[in-house]
């Protein structure tokens, strides 16, 4: 009995000393190097693009054309101008720390406070996209996950913990390093929850960082936004006026 239990034991610690994959900080590592370098990203805080796409709802495609910029921690400005309809409207959301803003035509839109803190969240999104914050263990918590496929590739996945964020899933192409997709909890312009996944591709270099310029985000795996960058501007300084909320 006692060489039973010593053989279970055995088997134990062989399958916990087994190898996990690579640890989380080493993934984000990667991937920073993938994306430019660490000086590289530090270097710009802040960016801006020009963006075209369509966003589709209730099964309609409706084609905009818009702009986007941040800066980090905490600032993000998205402008669209959407055709539906044989109609122009447009769509402006301004986020500055806490302070966050909406209008539609012009006209501000009351916004419930799961609108409000998704738009926040965006904030936070961003500053991931520059990958050295994530190394930040007083902000962020990592934990690796098994690896997934996205779009036939092979990806390690990183589920992100942190505060102001619900929990998101971060996918590296582990062929390149790159950013391949992210998953989390959305809302739809209904305001309901929906599994959220974004796949980023088409990368470019623009002042030497790799850029994605296209982006697809499904709700509940249906196709909701499509994005395409036309020009992308890394920066290091951003003029304040951008993020004003009234």
């Amino acid at each position: 009995m006692a060489r039973g239990v010593l053989g279970v034991l055995l088997v134990v610690a062989v399958a916990a000393a087994q190898p996990v994959g690579p640890a989380p900080a080493d993934v984000v590592k990667r991937a920073i190097d993938a994306h430019g370098g660490l000086a590289v990203l530090k270097k710009y805080p802040a960016g801006a693009s020009k963006i075209t796409g369509k966003v589709t709802i209730n099964g309609t495609a409706f084609p905009f054309t818009g702009s986007l910029a941040f800066a980090i921690p905490g600032k993000v400005k998205m402008e669209m101008a959407v055709e539906a309809f044989g109609q122009k409207t447009s769509l402006v959301q301004v986020v500055n720390g806490d302070k966050v803003k909406q209008t539609e035509a012009g006209t501000p839109s009351r916004l419930d406070p799961a609108m409000q803190a998704e738009l926040r969240e965006s904030a936070v999104i961003q500053e991931m996209s520059l990958l050295y914050p994530l190394l930040d263990a007083g902000k962020y918590a990592l934990v690796a996950e098994p690896a997934v496929a996205v779009d036939g590739r092979p990806a390690s996945a990183l589920l992100v913990k942190s505060k102001g964020l619900k929990d998101t899933r971060l996918y590296f192409d582990q062929k390149t390093g790159l950013l391949a997709a992210m998953r989390r909890e959305g809302l739809s312009p209904d305001q309901k929850k929906v599994d959220e996944f974004t796949t980023f591709s088409e990368y470019k270099s623009a002042g030497g960082m790799m850029v994605p310029m296209r982006s697809l985000l499904t709700h509940d795996g249906k196709g909701f936004l499509e994005i395409h960058v036309t020009e992308y501007r890394p920066l290091e300084a951003i003029d304040e006026k951008t993020f004003l909320v009234d």
